[in-house]
C-alpha cells in the first residue's frame, strides 16, 4: 500500500511533498479482482497491464516522483469543484487515475491531497486531521515563513509517524 501525500498552497505552489508506504498489510487480492490500465507510456497500440506489474516502462524513483505530482496536481481542479459543492473538509476518492484514489482535506485555501491505491476512509481522515494540527503549528511557528517549503526533519518525522498510525 503506497501513499503520496501533497500540501499545496493557495497559489497551488507544493508547500510539502512525502511519499510513503503503508506499515499495515495489504488487503489479500485474487486473481479474479486485477485491475488493468492503459498507460500513456505504452504508445496508441497498448495491450492492457495489470497494474500491480511493472515492466519497467516508468522506472525510477525521479521518474514515479514526477508521476505523482502530475497526479496530484491535475486533480486539484476537480478538488476545488467537488468542494464548492459540497462543503466539507474531507472529500473522499474525489478522483482516481489509474490505481491511483485521490482524497483531500481543504482547511483554510491550503490543500492536502492524498494519493492512495487502497481504500480506508476512516484512517485518512483521520490522518489529515492530524496532519492539518502539523501544519498548523509548523505554520505559526515564528520563523516560517507563510506560503513557504516546510523543510523540517520534525515535521517530516511527525507526519511519517501518523501516516504509520493511522494508514
Amino acid at each position: 500500500m503506497s501513499f503520496y501525500l501533497a500540501i499545496v498552497s493557495p497559489l497551488d505552489t507544493p508547500l510539502f511533498e512525502l511519499s510513503f508506504n503503508s506499515s499495515k498489510p495489504a488487503p489479500p487480492s485474487s486473481a479474479s479482482s486485477a485491475s488493468f490500465s492503459w498507460s500513456s507510456f505504452n504508445g496508441p497500440d497498448a495491450t492492457p497491464v495489470p497494474s500491480g506489474l511493472n515492466l519497467g516502462l516508468v522506472s525510477g524513483p525521479g521518474v514515479e516522483r514526477h508521476l505523482l505530482q502530475m497526479i496530484a496536481h491535475a486533480a486539484l481542479d476537480t478538488v476545488e469543484e467537488v468542494a464548492e459543492g459540497t462543503g466539507s473538509l474531507y472529500l473522499k476518492n474525489v478522483d482516481k487515475h489509474n490505481e491511483w484514489m485521490v482524497s483531500a482535506f481543504l482547511a483554510t485555501n491550503v490543500k492536502f491531497v492524498l494519493l492512495h491505491d487502497t481504500k480506508n476512509d476512516d484512517g485518512i481522515r483521520v490522518f489529515f486531521g492530524d496532519v492539518w494540527e502539523l501544519y498548523v503549528k509548523a505554520a505559526l511557528n515564528p520563523f516560517h515563513t507563510v506560503n513557504t517549503s516546510i523543510r523540517t526533519p520534525l515535521f517530516e518525522a511527525r507526519v511519517r509517524a501518523s501516516a504509520r498510525k493511522y494508514l
